[in-house]
């Protein structure tokens, strides 16, 4: 009975490991110090931050996909908890690089702009 348990639960977490194995969280971009850096270097940061915004939607897109092709048997509690948190957790790391982004576009507007 033991050595049934065991397997049950092995088989349990190795399907639980192959559930979102192809959604890779996408690499954070760095957030630009706008008293550091060109126009240029500004811009093409704010350009990588927004294809990282790009890169989360599918990777969110991915773990829903995931999440909705599995069976009846296989939507455990456990298994919908951990999808809402990594959905969750992505949502929010994505608004506080976007509260830091738009924090560095206000120091650079600040920064440059000309006094007349």
């Amino acid at each position: 009975m033991q050595r049934i348990a065991t397997l049950t639960a092995l088989s349990i977490m190795l399907a639980g490991g192959a559930a979102w194995a192809g959604c890779d969280y996408p690499d954070e971009p760095t957030t630009p110090n706008a008293a550091e850096m060109t126009l240029e270097e500004f811009r093409a940061a704010i350009g990588e931050f927004r294809e990282f915004q790009g890169a989360l939607e599918g990777y969110r897109q991915c773990l829903e996909d995931d999440f909705n092709s599995l069976d009846e048997e296989s939507v455990t509690e456990e298994r919908e908890a951990l999808f809402v948190r990594r959905y969750d957790s992505s949502v929010d790391r994505e608004q506080q690089l976007a509260e830091q982004m738009n924090e560095q576009i206000r120091l650079w507007n600040e920064l440059n702009s000309k006094d007349d």
